[in-house]
């Protein structure tokens, strides 16, 4: 069942009927409450509809909640199936490799580099020889690199 609704979840976002995946978004999200897979995608569906605020109210709750520590979950039923989600969206030959590299994209814009390259990253599970996304997720590494290497060297005292 959770294989079908994200693959007409990529479906109806690979055509731009956005609307509809929407719904699908909200669907899962009401049956699997703070499934981080859906709201990624419930975010990157509000960006492109321009409800910027509501993505990145998204955005934020997907931080916290990844973030939050296992102890904390709501139940051992909620954990297995939000990672029930995460499998069947990031899945070899998923409908969703689209919506993950536009995503992975649109966080990188965000400044939100671990999260986009965990989507690049699963962009790459979908599709593993989709070469754009395994030149963005390295760049994005290699940037997300350089500047915490520029942080710590700021946080040096002179002289070493």
């Amino acid at each position: 069942m959770i294989d079908a609704l994200f693959d007409l979840l990529g479906t109806f976002y690979q055509d731009g009927n956005l609307a509809q995946a929407e719904w699908i978004a909200r669907s899962i999200l009401q049956a699997i409450p703070d499934d981080i897979v859906s709201l990624q995608f419930l975010g990157l569906v509000y960006y492109r509809t321009e409800r910027r605020a509501a993505a990145m109210q998204a955005f934020s709750t997907v931080d916290r909640e990844t973030a939050a520590p296992l102890s904390q979950a709501t139940g051992d039923h909620e954990l297995l199936a939000s990672t029930q989600c995460l499998r069947a969206a990031s899945g070899r030959g998923s409908a969703l490799a689209g919506a993950w590299y536009d995503l992975g994209l649109l966080l990188f814009r965000l400044g939100r580099y671990q999260q986009a390259l965990s989507a690049l990253q699963s962009a790459l599970c979908a599709r593993p020889d989709w070469q754009a996304a395994q030149r963005a997720m390295a760049r994005i590494a290699g940037f997300s690199a350089h500047r915490k290497a520029h942080a710590r060297r700021r946080r040096l005292p002179p002289g070493r």
